[in-house]
């Protein structure tokens, strides 16, 4: 007996079937919005890239040879100099260690990578959809900049100086037991910063207050969270892949058969 062989078409026409039927939230993309999607979109989004000591990196993150509609752009990574670097909520920073299994970073402001002095006097709050600070390994140290303190001395070890074109050089860091400095009852600072640092790198810091920038450069952890996850996870159990279509803000999703792509919908 002879096998039967079906079309080129109705292959296509009988796993386009298949996809649709896997849940009702599943529909085609609409005409115009295809249009927007560039044909390599397969095959780019299946690759990986690298950065630094990053490897690896795929879907949610973008970066490299993975162009931004490859998955959200709150996962977008640059490559300054061959140092990975991300943005939430319009700071930037370095990745130290991405784990992909557990999905956690570890970061560290890129202003203050090599230097505890900066001009961009935010406060790191992380918290969003997307990035939530890790409260277990995290703990909190408060910068003060233009301290009004050059006629004191000794200066306490929790001085250092800092020139940001303020009216004063001085600046202290108050952590833990360190808010209670009596030294910072007789100094008035202008600005106050906020930023998380590991509570392994605070222990040292406790027991050796000079090593404040060291304890900045170990980074923090941060969890991350994709909200398209369950979406996606539809796609590639059947051999296919994610993106993000920026211009209806959400994913789709995309097979290795040309163009055939979906759009996830609510019910």
């Amino acid at each position: 007996m002879h096998p039967i062989l079906l079309s080129p078409i109705l292959n296509l026409l009988l796993l386009l079937f298949f996809f649709y039927s896997l849940d009702a939230t599943t529909s085609f993309w609409p005409k115009e919005t295809q249009e927007t999607q560039p044909k390599e979109t397969p095959s780019v989004c299946s690759q990986t890239f690298a950065c630094g000591p990053l490897q690896g990196l795929s879907y949610p993150f973008t970066g490299g040879a993975r162009p931004g509609h490859c998955g959200p752009p709150e996962f977008h990574i640059s490559c300054v100099d061959d140092s990975p670097e991300l943005t939430i909520m319009s700071l930037r920073y370095r990745i130290l260690e991405l784990n992909l299994v557990h999905k956690n970073l570890r970061l560290v402001r890129s202003d203050l990578w090599n230097s505890t002095c900066t001009d961009k006097l935010a406060n790191v709050t992380i918290k969003s959809e997307f990035f939530a600070s890790n409260e277990n390994d995290d703990t909190e140290v408060s910068i003060f900049y233009c301290c009004n303190s050059s006629t004191i001395t000794p200066k306490p070890e929790n001085w250092f100086p800092c020139n940001v074109n303020l009216p004063f050089n001085d600046s202290y860091y108050l952590m833990g037991t360190f808010a209670i400095h009596p030294i910072m009852g007789d100094v008035n600072c202008e600005i106050e910063t906020t930023v998380p640092i590991l509570k392994t790198a605070a222990a040292k810091l406790g027991a050796n207050r000079s090593l404040f920038q060291e304890a900045i450069m170990e980074g923090f952890n941060v969890n991350y969270t994709n909200p398209y996850d369950n979406e996606c996870a539809k796609c590639l159990n059947v051999k296919g892949g994610c993106g993000f279509d920026s211009i209806r803000a959400g994913p789709f999703a995309f097979v290795g058969i040309g163009f055939a792509t979906y759009q996830f919908q609510e019910k």
